[in-house]
C-alpha cells in the first residue's frame, strides 16, 4: 500500500543511491528454455558502455519508431535518448550464455515515485520503461521473465508496485502484459480515473502490478 506522504524523506531517494539493486534476489540472472541459455547482466547506468548504449536505442527503434511516428506526441530521438539513458536508468540484458557477444534484449527500468489518486500520497515505483526484445529471442519466454525479475527487485527494494506504459494500438504488448503477467490498469490510467469519452483523448494507457 502506498504510504509515502508528499514532503517526505523518500524511501526511493534511498534505494537510488544503491548501485547493484540485484544482491539477494529470489531469482536467478539466467534465463534457461530447452537448450537455449541466457545470461542477464545488471548494469546502473553509469558502468552502461557505450556499445550497449548504441544497441539498445537500435533495437528500440526497429521495435517502436514507427509506433512512436505515429502516436500523438510523435517522435523526439533526443527525448528518447535522455530517457534511455537518464541518470537513475538500470537495465537488465539478456545475452547468450555461449556466444556473450549475441544480444537478446533488454529491460530498462527505474525506481520512481509516482502519483496516486490521493493529492497527499505517493507510491513506491519499480517503473518498466522499455522492454525491447530482438526477433530472434522472440516467443521463448525471455520477456515474461525479464518483468519477473523486475518484480523480484521491486519486492527485494519493498516498492508498492511495478508500472509501465503502453500505447493502445500495442495491443499485443497489452495482451501480455494483463493476461500473461497479471497487469491491471493503474488507478491514474485515463481508461481507470476518467470518463469514456475522456480517456479516447490518450493514445495509451498506464499499467501496474501490486507488489504487496
Amino acid at each position: 500500500m502506498p504510504i509515502s506522504v508528499k514532503g517526505s524523506i523518500s524511501k526511493v531517494a534511498a534505494v537510488n543511491q544503491i548501485k547493484s539493486l540485484v544482491d539477494g534476489l529470489q531469482l536467478p540472472l539466467q534465463y534457461e528454455k530447452d537448450d537455449w541459455q541466457v545470461d542477464i547482466d545488471y548494469y546502473h547506468i553509469d558502468d552502461f558502455p557505450e556499445h550497449l548504449r548504441e544497441w539498445a536505442l537500435t533495437l528500440f527503434k526497429a521495435n517502436m519508431l514507427t509506433m512512436y511516428k505515429n502516436s500523438k506526441d510523435g517522435w523526439n530521438e533526443d527525448e528518447k535518448r535522455s530517457e534511455l539513458f537518464a541518470k537513475e536508468a538500470r537495465y537488465l540484458v539478456a545475452r547468450s550464455r555461449t556466444d556473450p557477444t549475441r544480444l537478446f534484449g533488454y529491460l530498462l527500468f527505474q525506481i520512481v515515485q509516482e502519483e496516486t489518486m490521493d493529492d497527499d500520497v505517493l507510491a513506491d515505483v519499480a517503473y518498466c520503461y522499455e522492454l525491447q526484445i530482438e526477433d530472434s529471442a522472440r516467443g521463448r519466454g525471455l520477456g515474461e521473465y525479464l518483468v519477473k525479475l523486475l518484480e523480484d527487485i521491486g519486492k527485494r527494494w519493498s516498492m508498492d508496485k511495478v508500472m509501465l506504459t503502453v500505447f493502445k494500438v500495442n495491443t499485443g504488448a497489452f495482451k501480455f502484459y494483463t493476461k500473461k503477467l497479471a497487469f491491471e490498469l493503474d488507478e491514474i490510467s485515463p481508461g481507470k480515473c476518467l470518463s469514456a469519452r475522456q480517456a479516447r483523448k490518450f493514445d495509451y494507457e498506464i499499467l501496474s502490478k501490486a507488489l504487496g
